[in-house]
């Protein structure tokens, strides 16, 4: 997985270092590239406003957010992993995408079903305070593919500004 640099963009290995190894193959059952995945390879960092309100339009237009649901029957909650030191929430951008995280990290088999939660984005986004006061500092999505990831505290404020200007589209 790549480890997001400082931005909440993964970190981009530059192919032309002496000595850099190509990406490992993907699995035959990996997730084809998406749309998200397309959008947040190219946003170049906290500068590239363009690029950003893409990737987060799109993201937040989604249908559903996906967690892997972790704790005891009736009582779920959504997995979370420290990442660079801070708690996230690992979110996906389909069901799909959860499954195949919780394969690769031998959380179950390949045939297995994934015990998962899929959240509408707004439902989410209301919840942003409780994911602060809990000590949740984000949401990475598609952790083991993309890798982007926003601050909890950042959810209402990039939620308006890119529903503000899906109404006026």
């Amino acid at each position: 997985m790549s480890e997001p640099n400082n931005d909440g963009f993964p970190g981009q290995p530059d192919a032309a270092e002496e000595g850099a190894e190509a990406a490992p193959a993907a699995s035959p059952d990996a997730p084809a590239p998406s749309e998200t995945d397309r959008l947040a390879a190219q946003v170049t960092g906290p500068e590239d406003q363009v690029g950003m309100a893409a990737l987060w339009r799109l993201t937040m237009g989604l249908d559903h957010w996906w967690f892997i649901a972790v704790g005891d029957p009736g009582l779920e909650s959504p997995a979370a992993a420290e990442i660079d030191g801070q708690l996230m929430l690992l979110t996906f951008t389909t069901s799909e995408r959860a499954h195949d995280f919780a394969v690769q990290q031998d959380m179950i088999g390949p045939t297995d079903d994934l015990n998962a939660i899929a959240l509408p984005p707004g439902e989410v986004i209301e919840s942003s305070a409780t994911y602060v006061g809990a000590g949740i500092h984000g949401l990475m999505f598609d952790p083991h593919i993309s890798g982007f990831f926003i601050p909890s505290e950042q959810l209402p404020v990039v939620w308006e500004a890119v529903t503000s200007t899906r109404d006026a589209d």
